[in-house]
C-alpha cells in the first residue's frame, strides 16, 4: 500500500474575514493523482495556495500534513524549503511566470539555485526532452516571447520538475492550451507522475482531463468538497446532483 503524502483534514480557509474553503478533507498518496473538479470560483486555486501558503489565504481550522508535518503550523523558513524542492507547481499562466525577454537557460538557471541545488545543463535538457521538447538546447536558448503557449507550458512543467518534487501542483494546467496540446501535456504529465512516482494535486474545471489522468476525483462547489471518490465511481455513478449536472454539460459528438 502506497505511503500518505498529503492529507487534509477538515480545512477551513478565508480571505481576511471571508471564508473559501469549508471542512475539506482527503488524502493523497506517494505517487497517486487526485483532480478537483469545479467551476470558476469554486475555490479551486485557493485550496492549492493554502498548501503553498500563499496570496493571503487564511487557514482558520484543521490541518494540511505533509508527510505527517503540518503546513500551515511550520516556522516559514521550513516551509519555503520545502517549496519547490518537495513541493513543486505548474501555474496556469506559464507565460506569466517567465520575464519574457531573457533567455530561458538564464531563469531556469537562477530558479534551480534559488532552491538550493546546482544547476546542471545535461539535467535540463533531459526535463526539457522527457515532456516532448525537440531540440531542448535551442529551446533553452530561446526567449518566451519566441515560443508557443504550448511550449512554454512544457516549460514550465519542465522547469518543476527538476528539482524531482514528490507532490506537484497543477492550477488548472491545461487552461490556456488547444485541444491537442492539451491533450498531450495531459498525456505527460500521466506519464512523469508514474515514471518517477511523484504525486498529483489537479484542479480542473474539465472533467474529461480528470477521467483521463486521475485516480481519485474530488467536485467543489461554493468552497466545499460536495462529491470524492474513485474517478471510475464518481463519474459512473455520482451521487450528487451538481455532479450530474456537470457531466451533463460534457460536450459529446453525435
Amino acid at each position: 500500500m502506497a505511503k500518505e503524502l498529503l492529507k487534509i483534514r477538515n480545512l477551513y480557509a478565508s480571505y481576511g474575514e471571508e471564508p473559501v474553503l469549508l471542512d475539506i478533507s482527503f488524502d493523497i498518496p506517494e505517487g497517486g493523482i487526485f483532480c478537483i473538479v469545479g467551476e470558476s470560483g469554486s475555490g479551486k486555486s485557493t485550496l492549492l495556495k493554502a498548501v503553498l501558503g500563499l496570496d493571503r489565504v487564511l487557514v482558520t481550522g484543521g490541518d494540511i500534513l505533509y508527510e505527517g508535518r503540518s503546513l500551515p503550523g511550520m516556522p516559514d523558513r521550513e516551509h519555503r524549503k520545502l517549496l519547490g524542492r518537495e513541493i513543486g507547481l505548474i501555474p496556469q499562466n506559464p507565460a506569466g511566470s517567465f520575464n519574457p525577454t531573457r533567455r530561458l537557460r538564464a531563469q531556469i538557471r537562477e530558479t534551480v539555485e534559488s532552491q538550493g541545488m546546482a544547476y546542471s545543463e545535461k539535467a535540463a535538457v533531459e526535463a526539457f526532452g522527457a515532456v516532448g521538447l525537440t531540440n531542448p538546447e535551442k529551446v533553452l536558448s530561446s526567449r518566451p516571447y519566441e515560443l508557443s503557449g504550448g511550449m512554454n507550458q512544457r516549460i514550465a512543467i519542465a522547469a518543476a520538475l527538476l528539482p524531482e518534487p514528490r507532490l506537484l501542483l497543477c492550477d488548472e494546467a491545461t487552461s490556456a492550451l488547444d485541444v491537442v496540446t492539451a491533450g498531450a501535456v495531459v498525456d505527460e504529465l500521466f506519464s512523469l507522475s508514474r515514471s518517477r512516482n511523484t504525486a498529483l494535486l489537479m484542479v480542473t474545471h474539465h472533467l474529461g482531463i480528470a477521467k483521463r489522468m486521475s485516480d481519485r476525483i474530488g467536485i467543489m462547489k461554493d468552497g466545499q468538497l460536495i462529491e470524492t471518490g474513485s474517478t471510475e465511481e464518481v463519474l459512473a455513478r455520482p451521487r450528487e446532483e451538481y455532479t450530474r449536472r456537470l457531466l451533463a454539460a460534457v460536450p459529446r459528438l453525435s
